[in-house]
């Protein structure tokens, strides 16, 4: 038998749930001034600011892809 929740998840598909959600977390688009905040002064900050609108475009795509991973981890059943 596995150690299920009261939704049914399994404590490994919640696990990969919260992986995913803080990814989602950290890639939000609206997250992404703080992020140029604080790679400033770096290799990294400069790319980013050189290429703002491929990044708020590629963030926004991951950002939606975790998402609904961690929501169709949520909702796993065994």
């Amino acid at each position: 038998m596995l150690n299920t929740d009261l939704n049914g998840a399994t404590h490994a598909s919640r696990g990969r749930a919260y992986a995913w959600g803080v990814l989602a977390l950290l890639t939000c688009p609206c997250h992404l001034p703080l992020l140029a905040l604080l790679l400033s002064g770096t290799a990294a900050g400069a790319a980013l600011s050189n290429h703002f609108g491929v990044a708020i475009l590629g963030l926004a795509t991951l950002f939606i892809l975790s998402l609904t991973s961690a929501l169709r981890a949520l909702r796993k059943r065994p």
